[in-house]
């Protein structure tokens, strides 16, 4: 069974048909090392598309992880209504806004033809590059910002936007209502160009910052528009905490009606497929090993205890908590990929 086949089994409810778990990242798929092995280092390969492909495949060739996964960076979709954007030429930096544009919805403007803005003709290129490359064989993942985390975090000022929540949550509802059409149409751009799987992160979303009635009041009711406008497979990411006490998040992030959903490292996988299997039994969840505290620092059998343990707890597909930090050595993915093949065997005997 090869990745495509075994990711794409998961999501469509077949765990019953896979021979092992995925060892996956349903976000960012980059290091040092892979940009120093592939010649693809950023910011180029923000900005270059053949370069971009190499660098998305890189820790799949490199390591054996289960996907691919573009693009890079959080800035993409604010870059394209407008916000200007520091890439730290001759650094290897995550790119940031130099500005925040926005403060409500009529300080926007959408481009006339959004597909063409900013670094989405880049993505568009590139995943064309890995379908050609890779098709029906490893599973390319495209990943949107989705609008609250998009737009408080990089087009309004992130501290005033934090207050609107409790101050004028109407003016956040304005924006999210009128911008998540947008966010739809390059998700959907992205499947078209070759993408087989859709995340739409939605980090800003954590009980971390807000609780859950403001995640079902300012968040969940646009999340739930965009998967019904939007194809393919979809999961939906937060990474910071989902399950605290008695809050939690996992029910709501289940009811925008994406195919799964992961999570990052602080929230309790056995809580959450609890929570999980009460809504909807069997529903698959990935997550939730630290890339820093455990992929990233290592050593190799902490990488595996973390694994198993994930395992144990009922993950579905074992994956990072959020981005691969820069500097992960290659060697401490392989053993990341090589413990979920010893531990995540299919207990049906495939």
């Amino acid at each position: 069974m090869n990745a495509f086949d075994r990711l794409t089994a998961i999501l469509k409810g077949n765990r019953r048909d896979i021979d092992r778990l995925p060892a996956m990242s349903s976000v960012g798929t980059y290091t040092l090392d892979s940009m120093e092995a592939l010649d693809a280092h950023w910011p180029d390969a923000h900005r270059n598309p053949e370069k971009m492909a190499r660098l998305a495949a890189g820790l799949s060739m490199l390591a054996g992880l289960d996907n691919i996964t573009v693009p890079f960076d959080l800035t993409l979709e604010a870059e394209a209504f407008g916000a200007p954007v520091d890439f730290f030429e001759g650094q290897v930096k995550w790119p940031t806004v130099k500005e925040f544009i926005a403060d409500d919805a009529s300080d926007l403007r959408i481009p006339g033809d959004l597909l063409s803005a900013g670094r989405i003709p880049t993505v568009l290129k590139a995943l064309g590059i890995l379908r050609e490359e890779y098709g029906g064989e490893i599973p390319v993942i495209a990943y949107v910002n989705a609008p609250f985390t998009s737009i408080g975090s990089y087009l309004v000022e992130p501290s005033e936007f934090l207050k609107w929540i409790k101050r004028a949550p109407e003016k956040i509802t304005q924006l999210c209502n009128e911008m998540y059409p947008r966010y739809a149409e390059v998700a959907n751009a992205f499947v078209e160009a070759g993408a087989d799987i859709i995340t739409f992160r939605e980090e800003g979303a954590s009980l971390d910052s807000i609780s859950p009635r403001h995640f079902d009041d300012l968040i969940k009711p646009y999340l739930k528009k965009m998967v019904a406008l939007t194809r393919a497979p979809r999961i939906i990411h937060i990474c910071g905490q989902c399950v605290s006490g008695d809050l939690e998040l996992i029910t709501g992030m289940m009811e925008c009606g994406a195919e799964a959903i992961t999570i990052g490292e602080t929230t309790s996988m056995r809580a959450a497929k609890e929570i999980a299997d009460r809504v909807k039994s069997g529903y698959p969840i990935g997550g939730n090993v630290s890339a820093y505290n455990v992929i990233h620092n290592g050593p190799v059998e902490r990488i595996r205890d973390h694994v198993r343990v994930a395992i144990e707890e009922g993950a579905d597909m074992v994956a990072l908590g959020c981005d691969f930090w820069l500097e992960t050595p290659t060697a401490h993915v392989k053993a990341f990929v090589e413990a979920v093949k010893e531990f995540g065997k299919s207990p049906y005997g495939r």
